[in-house]
């Protein structure tokens, strides 16, 4: 069986409440259900992995992140099968520094989303992958 290398970038939005951190996830239509995760997408044309990360999260959730980090990236990869191939997933984010909290919703591929605390979200999160995503980008904010 042949396995198929599939690419997407996307932002983790944050911002800061005194002194609380908060994360940004939205409730995702995929072609089988829907999960809790954060903002991504494939890259259209030539674009760069920042600027497929800015779009996604820009149609996803209507935010311009008012700093983008992008010394650092956090990474995934995993596998699954879709139409009887399987599909090698990596995906790369960004931490996106979120100034106005109010977002508008892509209702093609968004059923809803929420700022949460980081214990709020991982609550949410389906994914065991996007918890540890998320427990790695809580720890880099603290360490920063």
């Amino acid at each position: 069986m042949q396995t198929i290398k599939d690419y997407s970038y996307g932002v983790v939005p944050v911002r800061k409440e005194g002194k609380e951190w908060k994360v940004f996830i939205l409730h995702q239509i995929s072609r089988r259900d829907t999960y809790w995760t954060f903002p991504k997408g494939h890259p259209e044309g030539d674009e760069t992995y920042e600027e497929t990360a800015l779009r996604e999260l820009k149609e996803e959730a209507g935010f311009v992140p008012e700093i983008l980090e992008t010394e650092r990236t956090f990474d995934q990869k995993y596998f699954f099968m879709h139409d009887g191939q399987q599909i090698e997933k990596y995906v790369s984010y960004f931490i996106g520094h979120i100034k106005n909290e109010d977002f508008s919703l892509q209702p093609e591929e968004v059923v809803q989303a929420q700022w949460c605390t980081f214990p709020e979200a991982r609550i949410l999160l389906t994914h065991d992958l996007a918890k540890q995503l998320l427990d790695e980008v809580a720890e880099y904010l603290i360490n920063k």
